[in-house]
């Protein structure tokens, strides 16, 4: 009954998963930088330290 390509519970193939698993963490490594910058930006910008 089951296909051993597939990756139980969603019925992609192991490649399909990581393709689709790719998209998430890329995703999140783009608002990682954004939100680095900003920070970056909003620590310059205040006298924070003086």
């Amino acid at each position: 009954m089951t296909d051993e390509g597939k990756v139980w519970p969603t019925g992609l193939t192991l490649g399909e998963a990581e393709e689709v698993h790719s998209y998430p963490i890329d995703g999140t490594r783009v608002f990682g930088a954004i939100a680095l910058i900003a920070h970056i930006l909003v620590a310059i910008s205040t006298p924070w330290l003086g």
